[in-house]
């Protein structure tokens, strides 16, 4: 009977060895996720603001494309009408020479 208390003994404390060893395994696999996390946090975060940046110098580009385009269309339209004036100056040349 004392020999198999003794046995018993013994594999209670090699089994509450290994748990207290995957316990502190446990922990230190925690601390580095958890750091992991922090991580990944940060960099979502950095990104977000990246994101934010990009957005709105996009806006910008698509305004400032706008206005360089409502400047080329008034630039044509001013071609078109000097063209136009040109035509009509010539037609009126030619009625006065008839």
């Amino acid at each position: 009977m004392d020999a198999k208390l003794t046995e018993l003994i013994i594999r209670l404390e090699t089994r509450t060895r290994q748990l207290l060893l995957q316990y502190s395994k446990s922990q230190d696999e925690k601390k580095e996720l958890l750091l992991r996390l922090k991580e990944r946090d940060a960099e979502i975060l950095s990104l977000k603001q990246k994101n934010e940046e990009l957005q709105e110098q996009y806006t910008h580009l698509k305004m400032a494309k706008y206005i360089d385009m409502a400047d080329n269309d008034v630039k044509d339209l001013r071609g078109r009408i000097r063209k136009m004036v040109r035509d009509v100056d010539r037609c009126i040349s030619m009625l006065k020479v008839e």
